[in-house]
């Protein structure tokens, strides 16, 4: 009889812990919305530029997620555009509502975040800043800062799926052009 109780009292225990296990493996679905205040979260504000619209959808990107509700989206994207920017007058062209999130996220991208336009204005201030420098010359102290201005613009370059191979070719001989002849001898 003692048998009998250990073994009703362990299987209890085990349908217990099946039990908790399962709890812990669910997983919200896709419909189901999250009921939360809102953090305060310190954002970048984006004005309207479109050489800033990577950095600024990069961080933005966090919030437009299926979990968060589509009202609380569309607050923290009119929290995230600059005031008096051409971004604030876009996203305040559509009223705040749940329906009008998406569409003002798709007038953002059209406007501000085109990959062929991102990609026309990067190589543009690149070109900018080889010029600018083969014209003025650059002290070794100031090389440091070329550098970190050349690899960021790169870097923007890169994420748009532009890599070095594409663009190695030209780009070499032009950042050579600016630099000094000492430097280019050692």
């Amino acid at each position: 009889m003692e048998d009998a109780e250990n073994y009703r009292d362990r299987y209890i225990e085990m349908c217990t812990r099946v039990d908790l296990k399962v709890r812990e493996t669910v997983v919200p679905t896709e419909t189901e919305k999250r009921s939360f205040k809102l953090l305060k979260i310190k954002l970048k504000k984006f004005s309207g530029e479109a050489k800033d619209f990577l950095a600024f959808w990069s961080q933005f990107q966090k919030f437009h997620d299926k979990i968060i509700a589509e009202e609380d989206k569309m607050q923290y994207l009119l929290q995230s555009v600059e005031p008096k920017s051409k971004a604030e007058r876009l996203v305040l062209s559509f009223p705040a509502t749940a329906e009008n999130y998406p569409k003002a996220i798709d007038q953002l991208k059209e406007r501000f975040g085109r990959e062929d336009l991102l990609v026309q204005i990067y190589v543009r201030e690149l070109l900018n800043l080889v010029m600018k420098n083969a014209v003025s010359g650059r002290t070794k102290t100031d090389l440091s800062t070329l550098y970190d201005e050349l690899e960021g613009k790169l870097r923007s370059l890169e994420s748009l799926g532009r890599t070095q191979e594409k663009y190695g070719d030209f780009l070499t001989p032009l950042v050579e052009s600016c630099l000094p002849e000492e430097i280019l001898m050692a």
